[in-house]
């Protein structure tokens, strides 16, 4: 699998140690949930940075996503490389002109994350929190964030932390790496028509199947 699966499997930020006892208040957590579960498919531009500071570099990938809560989310990478990448709640697949590859997601080390967004805007709470305890959450009609953190030990070995916040969708995810690496996804232009898939979009989610 690519470094893009790993920059989704990969994530989290700084001061964890402090809120390891802390958990969000449930009627926050499920008012954003029920605010993302609204839109059963989006479409959306993505670009995602992520900086290494121990080699003050910044890697960006860009593309578009598309969301459909009935099969999963399929990442469609466009620069530097062009490869479709479809999440589905059992598989990972990856697809360049050269290559196909895929794996089912309980044998991935990165499925976790790369599966939170899935979750997210499926308003999936009972999947994500088999990985994720929710640490905070805000939620009020302008505007929800949100902070996870991981639960099994191996999780806890690779990342720290995982921020996401939105309003209507999610706008943006902040992955945080042990070693201070940090992913930033940012999602533009987002939109729930039509909320049926094209014939394209059906036969991108096929490969998976």
């Amino acid at each position: 699998m690519s470094q893009f699966i790993k920059t989704l499997g990969l994530g989290a930020a700084v001061w964890m140690s402090s809120l390891s006892a802390v958990y969000a208040e449930p009627t926050q957590i499920t008012q954003i949930f029920q605010q993302l579960s609204q839109s059963p498919t989006v479409r959306a531009d993505f670009e995602q940075q992520k900086k290494l500071p121990s080699l003050n570099k910044t890697f960006v990938s860009n593309g578009s996503l598309l969301f459909s809560k009935s099969y999963g989310v399929a990442w469609q990478i466009k620069r530097p490389v062009q490869a479709d990448l479809i999440v589905t709640p059992t598989k990972l697949v990856q697809k360049t002109q050269r290559t196909f590859s895929q794996i089912q997601v309980d044998q991935s080390p990165y499925s976790s994350v790369a599966t939170l967004f899935l979750q997210l805007m499926s308003g999936n709470e009972q999947a994500l929190a088999k990985n994720f305890n929710v640490v905070s959450a805000n939620y009020s009609p302008a505007g929800w964030s949100m902070s996870l953190t991981p639960k099994s030990s191996l999780f806890k070995k690779l990342f720290v932390r995982v921020d996401a916040q939105g309003q209507q969708y999610v706008n943006q995810i902040v992955i945080t790496e042990k070693a201070n690496n940090l992913t930033t996804i940012r999602f533009s232009h987002q939109t729930s028509q039509p909320t049926t898939l094209t014939a394209a979009e059906h036969a991108i989610f096929q490969l998976a199947k």
